[in-house]
């Protein structure tokens, strides 16, 4: 289905739930307007009851006048109540279906980020698979470095091998959002910097070097 008709639905959906919401309005104002008719019959049948029992010509026109004006909003009266409940009842279908529209175009636009978000998605993987590359090369170089015992020193005359592997350097030159990534998983207090930058400072590179690697 095309984006289009989509919208029309939505369209004539609302429009049909709104006509329905004016029609409950319009029988609540009948009501009402009924009932004040009803409240004025009495209060004429109450105002001429006495004189129009002793046979007053005017008082009698004046209650027949009133009863028939009660008997008119009675029946008002009750027929906007049948009527009421009725015309709820088909705004509540109508308002179901007016929700049905707007989540069926709100999925449709969705959909549409959902793509973009896939061909994304695709590019990451392609980064990462790049990434993954790189860190096994760089891995194997620290192997290499390992092995021909050219490793750093520590303060006590250690060899520095956790530090030669490099992780801790590699965790913190990562961008910030990775860590959303895992919260909480790793707590370590080096700062944020460039790879290059701190591998070419933890080997101890000449400065003509070290910036070339940054």
């Amino acid at each position: 289905m095309q984006k289009q008709q989509i919208e029309q639905q939505a369209e004539t959906a609302a429009a049909i739930a709104a006509d329905w919401k004016n029609s409950i309005a319009k029988i609540e104002t009948q009501l009402n307007v009924a009932g004040l008719a009803l409240m004025r019959a009495k209060k004429q049948r109450e105002v001429h009851a006495l004189k129009a029992s002793l046979g007053d010509p005017a008082a009698i026109e004046a209650i027949k006048a009133a009863r028939s004006e009660q008997h008119t909003a009675e029946q008002t009266i009750s027929d906007l109540r049948i009527a009421l409940p009725e015309a709820e009842a088909n705004l509540a279908i109508a308002e179901k279906a007016a929700e049905s529209a707007r989540r069926a175009l709100a999925r449709f636009a969705a959909e549409g980020l959902m793509r973009k978000r896939v061909d994304v998605a695709a590019q990451i993987d392609i980064v990462t698979a790049d990434f993954a590359r790189l860190y096994a090369e760089y891995e194997r170089l620290g192997r290499e470095i390992i092995n021909m015992e050219a490793l750093p020193r520590s303060s006590a005359g250690m060899n520095d091998h956790d530090g030669a592997t490099g992780a801790r350097r590699v965790r913190a030159s990562l961008p910030k959002f990775f860590w959303r990534l895992f919260p909480g998983a790793i707590t370590d207090e080096m700062k944020h910097e460039p790879l290059a930058v701190s591998e070419s400072r933890y080997w101890n590179l000449a400065p003509e070097q070290a910036e070339k690697a940054a």
